[in-house]
């Protein structure tokens, strides 16, 4: 059963955070909320943690990995190729509601075990996060949760999930920690940025304005 860790930021709690390292060091499956939604996360070199993850999303294409969650460029171009385009537009939209997929640099740790030609690269505007990853001190896989099974009620509405607590009721049982702030989250997808050929393509608009970006 999960651990719900009530955790506040501005500034976020040191302790929380290492806490929740532990966790993904030992792989553990955490809850958290974004910048657009709940999501899971957990170290992308645990072949555990990331297959506890799958068995979560059961519908979600195996050959389709999850995306990275980054805090810096820096930390971005350690694991993607980022030419001058690509570090203008990260610019522009992290940190954002975005997911931009970039070519899969060939320093991307052999102990991810990942043989992807492209990666997902996520910087939420999200201090709790921003501030986890940088305690962590690497990406962590990182992928939204299914709303659309999150309850068997008829009425749409609460289908969706915005509390931790809902969370819990639901996943609770297969996870190690939930981070919760205690507030509601908002559901939106993230806007897909390709930046992976030189050039911008829109492959989904989500919360994420592409005004000045595609113009």
């Amino acid at each position: 059963m999960a651990k719900v860790l009530y955790t506040f930021i501005n500034p976020t709690s040191k302790k929380d955070l290492d806490e929740a390292c532990r966790v993904l060091d030992r792989d553990g499956v955490i809850a958290y909320p974004t910048d657009v939604n709940w999501a899971f996360g957990c170290d992308p070199s645990s072949k555990k943690a990331v297959e506890k993850i799958r068995m979560l999303k059961p519908h979600h294409p195996k050959e389709l990995p999850f995306s990275f969650l980054c805090d810096s460029i820096s930390m971005i171009s350690s694991i993607a190729d980022v030419d001058h385009a690509a570090f203008a537009v990260l610019k522009k939209v992290f940190p954002g509601p975005y997911t931009v997929l970039l070519k899969r640099n060939r320093t991307l740790p052999r102990q991810m075990k990942d043989r992807r030609k492209l990666v997902g690269i996520r910087m939420p505007k999200f201090p709790l996060l921003l501030d986890l990853i940088g305690v962590f001190g690497k990406p962590i896989a990182t992928t939204s949760i299914p709303y659309e099974i999150a309850s068997e009620s008829p009425h749409h509405d609460e289908q969706w999930l915005h509390y931790g607590y809902e969370v819990d009721n639901i996943y609770g049982h297969a996870l190690d920690l939930i981070l919760d702030l205690g507030d509601p989250v908002p559901v939106h997808e993230t806007t897909i940025l390709d930046l992976s050929e030189g050039e911008i393509t829109l492959i989904r608009q989500g919360f994420g304005s592409i005004k000045g970006i595609l113009e």
